[in-house]
């Protein structure tokens, strides 16, 4: 990715300690830390491995909590998480969609080449998971899904359509919501100087905005297109009218 790094969801809410709060299915605020080990507390029954996977998720968060990371956190994890549980649409593996979520970030750098951060990401999943988990998880397809999240290409079917779409969800957020986004975005790109940034910056919204539809699946298309396309022209006006003033 660019400059915008694809565009995450996060719910607006207050935060007590970056990268750990978040909801889980029964609108209590969690820990991120409680929400994994009450991932693998439910799957115990089908992989009886559950206790193992505990130290998989210490390592996890210990890369969502990595310096420099202001948008791109445990509380964008969580926020997809939420947007996944309140999907009305259907699922065909939702396991694969949650394990996808879980890793679509872990490695973040915003230097790298566009799509080694996701590249890199499937191949830690793919560390953690294969000798472990290999039988019971579609490894494949939680790699093929974390790679989606490139968005170098439109989705190959609905669940990748759907991971896509929740990564993108903060697109269309409030307003006041949205700038809290871009101003994150920048700060992780700090190392970019003002015009480098805003040319880079510019060519992925015109991009986003060129496109038929920014969303994929009905549900975010209905709740979210308008209101995107409303924040994305917003910015590159700003943007614009920024490089235009120097």
């Amino acid at each position: 990715r660019g400059p915008i790094s694809g565009g995450h969801q996060r719910a607006d809410r207050p935060v007590a300690d970056r990268g750990v709060i978040g909801r889980n299915r029964n609108g209590r605020v969690a820990p991120l830390a409680e929400r994994w080990s009450a991932r693998w507390e439910q799957a115990r029954e089908w992989m009886a491995l559950g206790a193992v996977f505990i130290p998989v998720g210490e390592r996890l968060l210990a890369q969502y909590s990595e310096p420099g990371r202001h948008y791109h956190d445990g509380r964008h994890v969580l926020a997809c998480l939420d947007a996944l549980d309140n999907f009305p649409g259907t699922v065909r593996d939702n396991d694969a969609v949650e394990m996808a979520i879980w890793f679509h970030d872990a490695v973040y750098n915003p230097q790298a080449p566009p799509g080694k951060n996701e590249t890199d990401s499937a191949a830690l999943f793919r560390k953690e998971f294969e000798l472990l988990a290999g039988a019971q998880l579609d490894i494949g397809e939680v790699c093929r899904l974390i790679l989606a999240t490139r968005h170098d290409s439109e989705p190959d079917d609905g669940d990748a359509a759907l991971i896509v779409d929740i990564d993108l969800g903060v697109l269309g957020a409030e307003p006041a919501r949205y700038d809290h986004y871009a101003t994150e975005i920048r700060q992780e790109y700090e190392f970019v100087d003002d015009d480098a940034f805003r040319r880079g910056r510019s060519v992925v919204l015109s991009d986003f905005l060129a496109r038929k539809a920014i969303y994929f699946t009905r549900h975010f298309r209905k709740l979210l297109e308008k209101r995107a396309r409303k924040n994305l022209s917003r910015e590159l006006q700003s943007l614009n009218s920024a490089g235009s003033a120097k």
